[in-house]
């Protein structure tokens, strides 16, 4: 069971232009928008484009914060997946004809992960490398 302060409270995970990505929990009743840094600069020029900001208000007009870079964002408890592809391959040999030849063996396997949990199994250790 959520406690009730938890029930009030909205977690948001923001992804920035440079990679890096922000929690930030604020209360469920304040209003967030998205949008560039300076209203209406972005109109009709082509030479200037302001960066994108997502604001934070307690009140119609009491803004709390400004994020600026932002390329997305969302609320956490919305659950996304993502399919993760996983390729191995194995050097071998099959016998054609009464030869051997060498060939390489390729096995793929596809699963949905939820990208905020699962570790990338691309960036841990192989077993070859634990020697």
């Amino acid at each position: 069971m959520r406690s009730k302060k938890a029930e009030l409270e909205t977690t948001y995970l923001l992804e920035f232009k440079n990679g890096e990505r922000q929690k930030i929990t604020v209360a469920s009743s304040w209003k967030v928008t998205f949008g560039p840094a300076v209203a209406g600069v972005n109109k009709g020029r082509s030479d200037l484009q302001m960066p994108m900001a997502l604001r934070f208000y307690e009140a119609e007009n009491k803004q709390r914060a400004i994020f600026t870079d932002v390329v997305s964002f969302r609320d956490v408890a919305i659950v996304i997946e993502e399919e993760r592809v996983n390729t191995q391959e194995k050097q071998g040999y099959v016998e054609v004809d009464g030869k051997r030849k060498s060939t390489t063996f390729r096995a793929e396997t596809r699963e949905w992960v939820d990208p905020d949990t699962a570790s990338d199994p691309r960036l841990l250790p192989s077993v070859d490398d634990a020697d």
